[in-house]
This record gives structure tokens, sequence and C-alpha cells, in this order.
């Protein structure tokens, strides 16, 4: 009587695991990366293994998610765009799809296993959309070896997005239901994947400045630069192990050291007075008047410091006249005329020497 009795409750469960069922799911939001779906039926659902899934059981995938199909522990089928699907590869047959040569197979399984499951169809939705909003408490210091100011040193924040490309990767990285918080960790606290871009952001930072020749003013601005360059120094790391990238990056609160600060004001100011004459002007001016002032209370006598004030003098007009006077020394053409660019060497409509 004991094998009638598993027999009857073999066939029993098998039975209670044959209607067709559907998938679905809302979005993921911010805080999922993995859920395991459960079929939605409210008359019908099956009633034996939650880890049954009948071939022909329907699947809705909505915008910004991904599907992942697993057949006794192993992915059988991934969904990668929204739509509604049938599960037709399952090792499960239901009798309502025509699939009775595979139920008189699962009933005789479970009757040799005293009525137990043998088998494990599981459904996870995966997150497509980008997560926002990664951030870090702590500054990262690097180097930035600047095309045009040279070596500076700064610190900083970032703030990261990422994304999920390859749902298949990511959740053979996972295996399970996942939020973000259990797996980028917070910024008190970031686990292995958010550590991942702060240990590498020397190296993005490297290739902006010698790949790229980003100059330093237009790094915070230059943004899908710095994204490109993180992501290819990280692939190995995410898009290759674990099917990701990174969105979009930014740097928070950076902030020069000492040096590098008088370094860039430095360059910023020879730049100014060497594009624009009259701002070189302007300086002598204030510093010939400083220096009137600082001669005036020479300790050794007005009369010294007024002496040395003409030589110096002398020397700055000198350095104001040609700072104002192109080369050919008129504002015209000597030979035809023209109006003369400053510091022109040649005639722009003539190309007449102007050095002799």
């Amino acid at each position: 009587m004991g094998f009638i009795k598993t027999f009857s409750d073999s066939l029993s469960s098998s039975v209670k695991d044959q209607y067709l069922e559907t998938f679905k799911t809302g979005s993921l939001g911010q805080e999922l990366l993995v859920k395991r779906a459960h079929p939605v039926n409210t008359n019908g659902r099956n009633q034996g293994s939650s880890d049954i899934i009948s071939a022909g059981s329907k699947i809705i995938v909505p915008e910004g998610t991904y599907a992942v199909m697993l057949d006794n522990g192993k992915i059988v089928d991934s969904i990668t765009e929204p739509g509604m699907y049938s599960w037709d590869s399952s090792s499960s047959g239901s009798v309502l799809s025509g699939g009775f040569k595979s139920f008189a197979g699962d009933v005789f399984d479970r009757f040799r296993f005293a009525g137990e499951v043998t088998k494990i169809q599981r459904l996870y939705y995966i997150n497509g959309l980008e997560i926002m909003n990664q951030s870090s408490l702590d500054y990262i210091k690097c180097p930035y070896p600047d095309p045009f100011y040279g070596n500076l040193y700064f610190e900083f924040k970032i703030t990261f997005s990422f994304r999920i490309v390859d749902p298949v990767r990511f959740f053979k990285c996972t295996g399970k239901e996942t939020r973000v918080y259990d797996f980028m960790g917070s910024p008190s606290s970031p686990k292995t994947p958010f550590l991942e871009i702060k240990d590498h952001m020397s190296e993005a930072l490297n290739l902006c400045a010698t790949r790229d020749k980003v100059p330093f003013p237009k790094l915070i601005s230059n943004k899908s630069k710095l994204k490109d360059a993180v992501n290819e120094v990280v692939s190995k790391l995410w898009l290759e192990n674990r099917g990701m990238i990174v969105e979009s990056i930014a740097l928070n609160d950076l902030t020069l050291d000492a040096a590098s600060r008088a370094r860039v004001e430095t360059f910023d100011n020879a730049k100014v007075f060497s594009d624009d004459p009259e701002a070189l002007k302007a300086l002598v001016i204030l510093g010939f008047t400083d220096a009137l002032n600082k001669a005036a209370g020479n300790s050794a006598g007005a009369a010294v410091g007024f002496a040395g004030l003409g030589m110096a003098g002398a020397f700055a007009g000198n350095t104001v006249t040609s700072a104002s006077q192109p080369s050919g020394g008129s504002d015209t053409c000597p030979y035809c005329g023209s109006p003369l660019p400053f510091g022109a060497l040649n005639c722009p409509a003539c190309n007449a020497d102007l050095r002799s």
C-alpha cells in the first residue's frame, strides 16, 4: 500500500503544478538590483512546489528590467527587451500546453523520490535602470599631470551612477535577490565594487590628462571623457566580470593644494598679460606708483630712491612701449598702409617683412 500511496501523492502534487502561470513585476526602482519573480495568478495558482514553472507560462518584462530563467540551477535563457514572453524551454511540461509526456515523466520521477520534487525552475528580474547617487564621504587624493600647468595635486569626492548591461553576468555574481545596499554598501561603508572605482580614479585622471589633453579648468565640466576613462580602467572588474558600467561620474569639492594653486594663478596671470597689452600697461603703472611711495621712504634718502626709480622707469617705459607696438613700430604697414595686428612680423595684406 505504501507504493500506491506514494504514487498517488506524486500524481497529486504533479497535477497541482500543471496550471500555466503569469509572472510580472513593477519597476525595481533605486533599491533592488535582483528580485525573484512569483506568479500573480489569483485563480488556479499552482498548489504544488513554488519551484516549478510549467512550460508555456507567461512572463511580462517591463521597461528598464531584464529577466533570467533558471532550470535546475542553470541559466537557460534571458530577456533584455520589454514585452510578454512564453517560457517554452522549461523541463517541466504541462498537460494544459500539450506536454503530457513530460508530465508523465515528472510523475514517475516524483514517485521514485518518494513524492519529492526533483526539478527547480526559477525566474529572476534584474534592474536595468541607471542607479543614481553613489557618493563617497571620504576625499580621494590624486596627482594630475596637466598638459598646460604641469603636475597638480588635488583632492575631491566622487558621485557616480551605474547600470547593469549584461544581466546574465551580473546574476552569476549574485545568484539571489539583491538590494543596492547589499551590493554597493553605503557612503560610510562602501563595498568592493564602489571601492574599485575609488582605487582606480588616479588611473582614469591620468588618461584624461595625458591622452585626452583635458586641462584642469575643464576637468569638472568634461564629464563624458572622465566617465569613459573610468569605464576603461575598471572594465575588467566591472563589465567583464559583473556586466556593469559607470553611467555618469562627477568630482565634488575639488580642492588644489597650496603649491598647485599658486602655480595655476601664476600661469593664468602670465597668460592674461601676454594676451592683453593694456593689462600689462596697467600692471606697470600700478607697480610704478607703488615704487614711488617706497622711494620716498628710502632709508638711504629719497634722492637715492628716486635715482634708482628713474633707471627702472626707463626700462619699464621701454617694456610698455614694446608691448603696445607691433614689431614694425607702426599701427599701419609702411609699404601699403594696411592696418597691422599687434605683434605682426609680416603685413597680412602685402606680406612685407616688418622687422627691418
